[in-house]
């Protein structure tokens, strides 16, 4: 899947703003904040889900996987 410029864009925007006026205590609010930010509210998410939408916008091509 190929992620855009302004989707990788939109994430980082919508994680910093993660950090103003929210206080996260325990760990499973922290996933929960953080799934919602990364594959969104519809998506049925998991820690494996999670991660390789994180690895996609981080490295969308791929090309760094050995």
């Amino acid at each position: 899947m190929r992620i855009s410029d302004d989707e990788r864009c939109d994430v980082a925007e919508n994680l910093r703003s993660l950090t103003i006026g929210h206080f996260i205590q325990y760990k499973e609010q922290f996933f929960d904040e953080l799934a919602e930010v990364v594959v969104g509210f519809e998506d049925y998410h998991d820690f494996n889900v999670v991660l390789e939408k994180l690895a996609d916008l981080i490295d969308p091509d791929g090309e760094n996987d050995d």
